[in-house]
C-alpha cells in the first residue's frame, strides 16, 4: 500500500488546515517512517510554508503563502485523501531549530523569493510563532488576497 503524509496545521490567526507534505520532502519523511519509531518528530511543531488559497489552472498568480505550525501528522492511504487537499511548500524548520533561533533567522530561511505581500505574511506568522505578536492588518490583507484568488479560480473554471 502506498503511503502519503497528511499534516495538520494551525495558522497564526487560529484556523486549522490539512495539507499533504511537499513532494520533495516526502522521501525523507518516508525514510523516517520506515526506519524509526519516532518518525513524526522531524515534522511535529515544525514551521512550514503552506498555500493559503488554491493554485490556479493557469499557474499565475501563485496563491498567498503563509507559515503554519504543524500540530499533527499521519501516514494515510492516498485514496483516502480529499481531492482538494493541497501540498505544503518545501520550506520548513524543525521545532528544535526554530525555537532556539531568532524570528529574523527563521524568517531569512522561510521567506524564499515570494512576492512582497507573501513575505509580509510569512514575517507576521513567524513573529507570532516566535514572539506571540499578532499582525491583524497583514492577516486582513492576506485574507483579502485569498478571497481574490478564489474569485480568479472561479473565473478560470468557467
Amino acid at each position: 500500500m502506498a503511503t502519503a503524509f497528511l499534516v495538520h496545521t494551525r495558522l497564526s490567526w487560529g484556523k486549522t488546515c490539512d495539507y499533504l507534505i511537499a513532494n520533495d520532502v516526502e522521501p525523507g519523511l518516508m525514510h523516517r517512517y520506515e526506519t524509526r519509531e519516532d518518525w513524526q518528530g522531524v515534522i511535529l511543531d515544525a514551521l512550514i510554508n503552506v498555500p493559503l488559497a488554491p493554485y490556479l489552472p493557469s499557474g499565475q498568480p501563485i496563491p498567498p503563502i503563509g507559515t503554519a505550525k504543524v500540530i499533527g501528522v499521519e501516514a494515510v492511504d492516498p485514496s483516502q485523501i480529499k481531492k482538494n487537499v493541497q501540498r505544503t511548500r518545501s520550506q520548513f524548520i524543525m521545532a528544535n531549530i526554530w525555537k532556539k533561533q531568532s524570528a529574523l533567522k527563521n524568517y531569512n530561511f522561510l521567506h524564499h523569493d515570494y512576492d512582497k505581500w507573501t513575505q509580509k505574511q510569512i514575517w507576521a506568522d513567524i513573529d507570532y510563532w516566535c514572539n506571540s505578536k499578532k499582525h491583524p492588518i497583514i492577516d486582513l490583507i492576506t485574507k483579502w488576497r485569498c478571497t481574490r484568488q478564489h474569485q480568479r479560480l472561479r473565473a478560470e473554471e468557467k
